[in-house]
């Protein structure tokens, strides 16, 4: 099954996190851009022409290449749960050739293991060009990003894989993750907490892979970045690193 993203609101998102939503002129990577939804934003000031997207769905990258044909696309064939299942495992994010004054990732890395976050991170802040910004979204588990709704991230997230949160079994999950700073939740019922030592699942067997980080954590492993609260009334909060 391939995935196409319906959402358009990434580029007010993200130039609310990064403080400027003048793009124009501006070099743009975005890094698991699926079909170039931020350039759908009514708020886009992106030049389509300085616009970059990798994708490791390669069916996305022809729908968008087709939508945006003076953008630039790239399949990034990397092994990644349920959305390329039969990827290359740490394959390097190819050369470019030029650096990027923005690089973007949005709810790329709340879908990807916690070591290839931390491998990719550091490869596409070698990207960016002198003063420019990588901003990325993860989800912190415990924080309650919607007040009217009463519970917090993981649980909205338990609801939507699983529907009635009052079980047994999903009661447990709740319980097992207190004062975890970070964990996955495969197919909405395998539990790993701060580890990834996930079982072999066949590529019929991959259907999500949810992955958390506390606030705190995140500090822990990018000390050099800000970590901003979630913008636009969306639950994933944003990772800024700026090269100076």
């Amino acid at each position: 099954m391939v995935f196409f993203s319906r959402k358009t609101g990434q580029f007010t998102y993200f130039s609310q996190q990064v403080g400027e939503n003048d793009w124009r002129g501006k070099s743009v990577l975005d890094f698991g851009g699926n079909i170039g939804n931020i350039l759908r934003d009514p708020a886009s000031t992106i030049d389509e022409e300085r616009y970059w997207c990798l994708d490791v769905v390669e069916e996305s990258i022809d729908r968008g290449k087709v939508a945006y044909p003076k953008a630039n696309w790239l399949f990034y064939d990397r092994y990644c749960f349920f959305f390329n299942p039969y990827g290359v495992a740490e394959l390097p994010v190819p050369e470019l050739g030029r650096p990027f004054d923005f690089i973007v990732a949005y709810s790329v890395f709340p879908n990807t293991s916690h070591t290839d976050m931390i491998q990719l991170v550091g490869q596409l802040e070698s990207m960016l060009s002198p003063n420019g910004v990588l901003a990325f979204t993860f989800i912190d588990p415990h924080h309650r990003s919607w007040p009217a709704y009463g519970g917090n991230n993981y649980q909205w997230r338990l609801e939507q894989e699983r529907g009635d949160v009052s079980t047994a079994a999903t009661q447990d999950l709740m319980k097992r993750v207190k004062g975890a700073s970070w964990f996955m939740l495969v197919n909405g019922e395998d539990l790993y907490v701060e580890r990834e030592d996930i079982r072999t699942y066949l590529p019929s067997e991959q259907k999500t892979c949810h992955v958390f980080h506390t606030v705190g954590y995140m500090r822990s492993l990018f000390p050099h970045a800000t970590i901003l609260p979630p913008a636009n009334n969306e639950m994933q909060h944003c990772c800024v690193i700026r090269r100076s």
